[in-house]
């Protein structure tokens, strides 16, 4: 019975720190929080490590039994949505508003919920993303419903190439070449159009902000590997955008 209520809090707790870790937490929050949920459950000591592919955790409870478990993280995005619901249910659990059960089963719930929002949806906010950064790079109504069009196809490509299970670098990298084919091929029909403020309103929902927040956030902290990490995929996010758009650009003739 002990063992079993030992594995229960350590499950509890390491599976909050996953939904965390996969929806774009920075690594404090994941690593308190998983101390916060085991020792609200009646753990002693507790010890948490956390990097951007796997955290780890360890829990000892008062009859001085110890156990250590780790989860692999391979599929990271950003949903805040999430995170906020794991935060509220921490807090609860920590002020014993919720027991420990209750707590593990509404876990198990927020971890089946869908992620994000359907195709068309997504496809209308990168649209306006890209269409409000067009304004900002001195573009005016025409680069703007042009630099939506080229962000909410370069969103259509990346929920294909995810349907496809493809890696996160092809679809940055397709989604540069889209970006620069749309605005491109928009100089090409209407001259008029500022060509640079399509292309850069079109890869702008592409653009690592979060990553490169949370690696800024960790180096500040002291978590120099998870930062360190943080800043090396937004390193290559932005490096695969580049090629991309930089390809059409170099290679187009017409």
């Amino acid at each position: 019975m002990v063992e079993a209520h030992l594995e229960g809090m350590l499950d509890t707790a390491v599976l909050a720190g996953e939904i965390l870790l996969k929806n774009g937490a920075e690594t404090y929050r994941v690593e308190e929080t998983m101390i916060h949920i085991a020792k609200a459950c009646g753990a002693v000591n507790v010890e948490s490590f956390v990097i951007p592919t796997g955290v780890f955790l360890t829990v000892t409870d008062a009859a001085g039994r110890s156990a250590t478990t780790m989860r692999r993280v391979r599929n990271r995005t950003i949903n805040l949505d999430r995170v906020a619901k794991i935060n509220a249910l921490s807090r609860r659990l920590a002020e014993r508003r919720i027991t420990c059960r209750d707590a593990a089963l509404a876990l198990k719930r927020i971890a089946r919920e869908r992620t994000g929002f359907s195709l068309g949806p997504s496809m209308i906010a990168s649209g306006l993303v890209g269409g409000s950064t067009a304004i900002l790079q001195n573009g005016g109504v025409y680069e703007m419903l042009a630099a939506f069009a080229a962000a909410a196809l370069v969103r259509y490509i990346a929920h294909v190439v995810s349907r496809l299970h493809g890696v996160q670098v092809t679809y940055e990298f397709l989604g540069g070449m889209t970006a620069a084919l749309s605005g491109v091929l928009f100089y090409k029909l209407w001259p008029f159009l500022g060509r640079d403020a399509v292309i850069i309103g079109g890869i702008m929902p592409l653009v690592p902000g979060m990553a490169i927040t949370n690696a800024i956030r960790d180096v500040m902290a002291g978590d120099l590997l998870s930062g360190i990490s943080r800043g090396m995929e937004a390193a290559l996010t932005a490096g695969a955008v580049a090629m991309g758009v930089v390809l059409v650009l170099a290679t187009h003739t017409w």
